[in-house]
């Protein structure tokens, strides 16, 4: 049974009122979305909940076969809805754009309902339908349909969370593995001969030092943007050395454009893990667990 006010209790009793969905994002990077499926924008618990009006976005759950489900026990339940974006934006891009950017993706999502006994008026208060996390989202050319998954999906998780293996579990640079990455960049600037998938770049580190690291660029046409580092093999004899990327740019960097290229980590006690960044006490791998073959 879900909770309500002793007035909207006394409301839906009269069985003449007015009904809107409201929903509410709660987006992974901070900041909350609300909007409301209704004809207007309503003002509920001290939030105003806009409408698609004539610009979108216009939330729908008639036509959805799942739409929103509860059952007794552990299974997760599971909301479907459609959103038609119109001409709406999120955080300054057209909605589909948000969307395909990822913008809802692993987002927290409320749905209210507003009981209303004159459109607007929401004094006898909402009611929580469902809450969970955005799942799936199908996207289309003019429509994003949106799957969520109730809390209840938190109990797929395998436990423990970390596995006994032989390399690190920790990420570089992460509050596990404690390193400052910020202190190990190197400053440098694209070669002439630099292609999308290769930059070439005259560093004093030794071959492998950068590998598996990344490089971002400060300026030109890749500016703002980071990719992964397959290897780094150094030059020789005056001749720049070679940074082979895991993806490559959108565009050849020009000569001279400047970037900050970080080290990487293999994630194990080796010169290419934790002794790089004098942090083998903070090494959470187990390279001596015998593997499945040999332990007895």
């Amino acid at each position: 049974m879900k909770p309500a006010s002793a007035a909207l209790k006394s409301l839906l009793a009269t069985r003449q009122f007015y009904a809107a969905d409201l929903y509410i994002f709660a987006l992974v990077g901070g900041g909350n979305l609300r909007y409301c499926a209704g004809d207007r924008d309503i003002v509920a618990n001290g939030f105003t909940y806009p409408a698609g009006g004539s610009t979108g976005p216009y939330f729908d759950r008639k036509d959805n076969k799942a739409k929103c489900h509860w059952k007794i026990g552990v299974e997760v339940d599971q909301l479907v809805f459609d959103v038609l974006p119109g001409n709406a934006t999120v955080l300054g891009s057209p909605f589909l754009s948000a969307v395909l950017a990822g913008i809802f993706d692993g987002a927290e999502l409320t749905l209210e309902r507003a009981f209303m006994a004159a459109y607007g008026d929401t004094s006898a208060g909402t009611v929580i339908l469902f809450a969970g996390r955005v799942a799936e989202i199908d996207c289309g050319r003019s429509l994003a349909t949106f799957t969520v998954n109730s809390h209840l999906e938190l109990l797929n998780l395998n436990l423990p969370r970390n596995l006994w293996q032989a390399g690190c579990v920790a990420m570089l640079g992460d509050a596990a593995c404690g390193v400052n990455l910020a202190s190990y960049a190197v400053g440098g600037a694209a070669a002439m001969g630099s292609t999308a998938n290769v930059v070439l770049a005259s560093l004093a580190q030794a071959t492998g030092y950068f590998d598996q690291g990344k490089i971002s660029f400060t300026a030109g046409a890749n500016a703002g943007l980071s990719r992964g580092i397959k290897t780094w093999i150094a030059g020789g004899g005056g001749a720049p050395g070679t940074v082979s990327l895991i993806a490559p740019f959108p565009t050849a960097p020009a000569t001279a454009d400047t970037f900050q290229i970080y080290p990487g980590c293999d994630k194990t006690l080796g010169s290419g893990g934790c002794a790089k960044f004098a942090n083998t006490a903070r090494f959470r791998g187990f390279p001596y667990v015998p593997t499945p073959e040999t332990a007895v």
